[in-house]
């Protein structure tokens, strides 16, 4: 590279990397590195005190929506939807209200069905209403629902369900499963403007007079939008699957994108980034897996206007990224019943949060242990109580992706797909307010976790199976910084 580019991307590099963001100026220097992240744990201080496992955790709106899992004797919880509304530093309109309500399951077509208890299921958020898929149920097998996608309105606090189209001769579903992973995205985006809303509109009746079935087959008329991805799971406790489904609530349809290269037994891991899906799963005792398969919009456009269609994959096969190995280099050991949750520290650096778990045993079922008293082996931890970051690839057109071009085309590090350990910073406020003195929840998987949308560095654990085996009840709130 001649001197004069060099001598011109740093001048750009000065230039853009001091930006006015909320009024506040932040400097970004090429030498400064972007790991490790910080965390602070906060206590939920709330009433509800709800053990459980294998559940589902949602945030909206600063709210915490548990629903389903198994309790601390190991049976099926209610089908009941348990309301909490979290310590947010920005609290909106919340004030006054409670802070925890427990909701029966009410239906609101007209066959009044609800999701019945269940365990292992997986609930993502989309707008202002819950998407719930699989689980096991009573009998501790898959619950088969030919590809049927409960709704839980926030509004209402009702449910529906959508059944996907089948009068196509190219119509399939997922097969019944439990402890996959899932996903969600906004896309496709409802339309804003008359022409796009009139070609919109166009795009989705077209599809109905497809598939005259498509909207009869809802028990609610409303037409939400988004996108639901899937990814592996058990369809019983010996029989992994490695297969990935994205489900377009706006068409209600179901279709496969490309199966993993993973076939472990151990639950996976998945997160959705600005335009990755991430897949971590434990290969060995020894060893992780971490792959991406890259999401792309389909839109569309003509004379009236655009608009999304849907999400779907660029490629055909996951891209498979190396993982350390050696115990002396940074990196998380094997786990499973972890928490996989993408964060960001503003201006476009995005990263993944993996946390806590049990140490992965990949010859024993896909379960939690069992409790201390019956275990042999009390030398090596049964649970992790650290928390790695890694760092993904910056968003396009953003601080933080400007400084990454910037770097690369000069041949310096951006610090992209590396593992870095999370230093935990004591929460002063939490001691305070916790009358057992806890500032971290300890070593625990088999939780349910969620990031809050108003907050995209903050994460809301609830639940899970604690070192002793025992099933733990309390919520924890987790705001994620840059380490000083």
């Amino acid at each position: 590279m001649d001197p004069a580019t060099v001598t011109g991307l740093v001048v750009a590099e000065q230039v853009l990397s001091t930006t006015v963001e909320g009024g506040a100026i932040a400097t970004y220097g090429l030498a400064q590195s972007t790991q490790p992240l910080s965390a602070t744990f906060k206590r939920v201080s709330s009433p509800a005190f709800l053990p459980r496992s294998n559940h589902s955790l949602t945030v909206l709106a600063g709210r915490a929506y548990i629903f389903g899992g198994e309790d601390e004797s190991g049976k099926l919880a209610g089908d009941e939807v348990h309301i909490v509304t979290l310590p947010l530093k920005k609290k909106g309109n919340h004030d006054g209200e409670v802070d925890y309500k427990c909701v029966p399951s009410l239906g609101e077509g007209e066959d009044g069905k609800v999701p019945g208890p269940r365990a292992g299921h997986m609930a993502v958020a989309i707008g202002e209403r819950i998407y719930l898929f699989g689980g096991k149920g009573t009998d501790g097998q898959a619950i088969e629902e030919m590809g049927r996608v409960w709704v839980f309105d926030t509004n209402t606090l009702g449910w529906s369900y959508i059944d996907p189209a089948s009068d196509t001769a190219t119509t399939s579903v997922p097969p019944a499963r439990y402890h996959h992973g899932a996903a969600s995205s906004e896309h496709p985006l409802p339309q804003t403007n008359a022409s796009s809303k009139a070609s919109y509109s166009e795009q989705i009746t077209s599809t109905i007079a497809k598939l005259p079935s498509l909207m009869a087959k809802a028990s609610s008329p409303q037409e939400p939008h988004g996108s639901l991805i899937i990814c592996s799971g058990l369809s019983a406790p010996s029989s992994p699957l490695n297969d990935t489904w994205l489900f377009n609530i706006t068409t209600r349809t179901w279709s496969a994108l490309p199966s993993t290269p993973s076939t472990s037994p151990s639950p996976p891991s998945i997160a959705l980034t600005y335009n990755r899906l991430y897949l971590i799963t434990s290969t060995s005792d020894f060893g992780s897996e971490i792959h991406y398969l890259p999401i792309t919009k389909e839109t569309y456009s003509d004379a009236r206007g655009e608009g999304e269609v849907g999400l779907t994959s660029s490629k055909n096969e996951w891209t498979t990224l190396p993982f350390p190995t050696n115990p002396f280099a940074p990196g998380p050991r094997p786990r499973k019943g972890a928490g996989l949750m993408p964060v960001t520290t503003g201006n476009g650096r995005e990263y993944l949060l993996y946390f806590l778990g049990e140490k992965a045993a990949t010859t024993q079922p896909a379960e939690p242990a069992e409790k201390e008293e019956e275990k042999t082996d009390k030398d090596e931890p049964t649970f992790w109580s650290d928390s790695y970051s890694y760092q993904v690839p910056a968003i396009p057109v953003t601080a933080a992706g400007i400084k990454d071009a910037t770097r690369q085309a000069m041949g310096i590090a951006t610090g992209e797909d590396t593992w870095a350990e999370v230093k935990v910073e004591a929460g002063i406020e939490s001691k305070e307010k916790d009358s057992e003195g806890k500032a971290h929840p300890g070593p625990r998987g088999w939780f349910a976790s969620c990031i809050v949308p108003s907050q995209p560095g903050s994460v809301v654990l609830w639940g899970g199976v604690n070192g002793k085996g025992e099933t733990e009840g309390d919520g924890w709130l987790v705001d994620i910084g840059t380490a000083k």
